[in-house]
């Protein structure tokens, strides 16, 4: 006694496991779009929960403070407490999850799309050459003479990582302006005279009290000058530390293994420190600025703020408060880097994994009616 309807059964339950597939596929590519964004974001948060008291040094520093570190830190926590060396944290975090996400998931996006079109290119020029070479043989023997480009195995030119580090840089800018407006604002309030400190409540606070001051495009006070920063630390950050990444991978190392990856990473926060300070120092000055008692700010524009700075400090002043901002920004740099690109690897394990099973479970599906029959 065997069921007439089993072959019909096994049939639906074949149909039901390719459309529970495909259903699969399509999540699965919705999340290979997310996740440079979403991994960006965690590296980039983590990482600020080690750097914060740096960037509040550095603010400190570029509002004019003399005093060492030591000195500096027992100021801080004597007049605020311990909260006040994460002074501007929910900022931090606020500008992570627009300016710091964007930034790493677009250039990800941007270079494994280059990467793409750069293999395709490679693999016309090679379908060329073997046909070319293979003229007068037989048409059989074409197809074993071709091999496939790997688009992951690829490496980019360092103009054309470069460019994507720009595009990233200047698209994080734009969407994070608002949150790296209210950082500022934040962690300069206590440098302030008492009778112009605003006491931010929060992020949402300072948002709102700017929105009443200047209009909404007020959250975007300095976004010239925001721009130019962030697109001269993602090309001396991520375009130097995936150049350092594969000039080590040549050399014999595991591109994907510890020595590449902290390797790379310290190179890039190096490197982006250097490139982005005297932007940065632009940048802070034009977002904490404040009107004097005739309402005029104190500079008009980035350039007129570059030529006031340098004839009454001199070009030195450019790289005040460098030293912690090379602490804030390397380890930064090291510590997002590194869990980044961790994160990449372990989903990909993961991936595989459940890909293997998926497989197996439904070569299983399939032969379960035939052994029926």
């Amino acid at each position: 006694g065997e069921r007439r309807g089993a072959p019909k059964d096994a049939g639906a339950t074949i149909a039901g496991a390719a459309r529970r597939q495909r259903q699969g596929s399509g999540l699965l590519e919705a999340w290979h779009k997310a996740r440079p964004f979403v991994n960006g974001w965690v590296a980039g948060s983590t990482a600020l929960l080690a750097v914060q008291p740096a960037d509040v040094f550095k603010m400190r520093y570029q509002m004019g403070s003399k005093l060492g570190f030591a000195a500096l830190g027992k100021q801080i926590v004597g007049e605020e407490g311990v909260r006040g060396l994460y002074k501007g944290l929910d900022a931090g975090l606020a500008r992570q999850l627009t300016y710091g996400m964007t930034r790493l998931g677009v250039f990800k996006t941007l270079t494994e799309k280059a990467k793409k079109l750069k293999a395709r290119r490679m693999q016309e020029d090679l379908d060329r050459n073997v046909q070319s070479s293979s003229r007068g043989r037989k048409r059989g023997k074409r197809a074993k003479n071709q091999t496939k480009v790997d688009a992951a195995a690829v490496q980019l030119d360092l103009w054309q990582k470069s460019v994507c580090a720009l595009a990233a840089g200047a698209i994080g800018a734009l969407v994070g302006n608002p949150a790296d407006l209210s950082l500022v604002r934040m962690t300069s309030d206590s440098v302030l005279p008492e009778a112009l400190r605003k006491n931010y409540a929060g992020i949402g606070d300072c948002m709102r009290r700017i929105v009443k001051q200047d209009g909404i495009l007020g959250l975007w006070r300095g976004a010239g000058m925001t721009v130019t920063r962030c697109m001269a630390l993602n090309l001396g950050q991520l375009a130097s530390a995936d150049q350092a990444r594969d000039v080590m991978a040549n050399m014999g190392l595991k591109r994907d293994g510890t020595a590449c990856i902290l390797g790379g990473s310290i190179v890039g926060g190096f490197v982006g420190a250097g490139f982005s300070m005297p932007f940065d120092y632009v940048k802070s000055a034009m977002q904490s600025m404040q009107p004097n008692a005739l309402g005029q700010l104190p500079y008009r524009n980035a350039v007129h703020c570059v030529t006031q700075t340098v004839a009454k400090h001199g070009p030195g002043r450019l790289y005040a408060g460098f030293v912690p901002y090379f602490f804030r920004q390397a380890p930064h740099a090291i510590i997002t880097l590194t869990i980044l690109e961790e994160l990449n690897l372990l989903e990909d394990i993961w991936e595989r994994r459940s890909a293997e099973k998926r497989q197996q479970h439904l070569k299983k599906k399939k032969s379960t009616p035939t052994s029926n029959l």
